[in-house]
């Protein structure tokens, strides 16, 4: 199976005022983050809104993603919803527009066993013949996983990897060795250098569709040994995401495309479009971050 390294952003869903999706300023992110050396896009996670489109808008999404990307890069879609068999419908769809890979958040808000989560995981490969990633979001899916249960999922041949959107670097190391055949995802975009540091060689990020070139170069300065460039890369990046977080991520990330001249809506609603001060702080930031050369 196939093994994945590079800096993948989890690509926002631009929309226009009826909540549709806006294709033109999809392609214009995609095109500018190619532009920048990212080796490819994971589609419909929580950055893009994924649980507030729906079901046949998130099928459009990843089919016009893969017409705009044409082979430049690996797609990835997130195709988990809240049962089995819409996932596995949904994992079809996207195997019709020949993604390289699914990947599921695992099923939430009701209380399933782990075995339940694994048998889930393992319906989905065996269902669509696709290669699966494990979406390890504790914060949001209120389902942690322990490392042994981790290794177990991933023993199965049909699940390629894991997604790891956690802090828990320990894990993240544990899986990286221990799972030697299978791809161990970064998915904090803040610690992306810790991550390269326990043997990560891929990362899936918010943020990297604003500021791809800062990530890009960061792992490059890691693979050539120059931790000091790759720390102040780092650095620039983190000043940013903490401005992002004090705004709100996602609404903070279209803000800030709209500031470099691709406009992608608001959030979908329930989300609150941006006030002018958030921009002016957002503003601020990326004025900062791009201060001279990000070398």
């Amino acid at each position: 199976m196939k093994k994945f390294e590079g800096i993948y952003p989890a690509l926002i869903t631009p929309v226009d005022a009826d909540e549709e999706i806006n294709e033109k300023a999809l392609e214009q992110v995609i095109e500018k983050t190619l532009g920048q050396g990212v080796s490819g896009f994971y589609v419909s996670g929580s950055t893009g809104e994924s649980f507030l489109l729906r079901d046949e808008q998130r099928v459009r999404l990843v089919k016009a993603v893969c017409e705009i990307v044409d082979g430049r890069g690996d797609v990835f879609a997130n195709i988990g919803t809240f049962s089995t068999k819409a996932t596995v419908k949904m994992a079809e769809a996207a195997a019709d527009c020949k993604v390289a890979a699914v990947s599921a958040v695992p099923p939430f808000y009701f209380s399933y066993s782990k075995e339940e989560i694994k048998q889930y995981y393992y319906d989905i490969a065996e269902a669509v013949g696709l290669p699966v990633i494990i979406y390890n979001i504790p914060k949001l899916s209120g389902v942690s996983f322990g490392t042994e249960e981790l290794v177990q999922f991933l023993s199965h041949k049909g699940i390629m990897g894991v997604k790891q959107t956690t802090m828990d670097l320990m894990q993240t190391e544990a899986l990286v060795r221990r799972c030697e055949d299978k791809t161990v995802f970064n998915g904090h975009d803040e610690i992306l250098l810790p991550a390269l540091s326990v043997g990560v060689k891929a990362s899936i990020g918010s943020t990297f569709s604003i500021m791809a070139d800062v990530f890009v170069d960061l792992k490059k300065a890691f693979d050539a040994g120059d931790m000091e460039k790759a720390r102040r890369l780092q650095g620039k990046g983190n000043e940013m995401i903490r401005i992002l977080l004090e705004v709100g991520i996602f609404p903070a990330i279209k803000g800030v495309l709209k500031l470099q001249g691709i406009d992608c809506g608001d959030c979908i609603k329930p989300y609150q479009p941006l006030k002018p001060e958030d921009y002016r702080k957002l503003e601020e930031a990326l004025k900062k971050l791009y201060d001279g050369s990000v070398e």
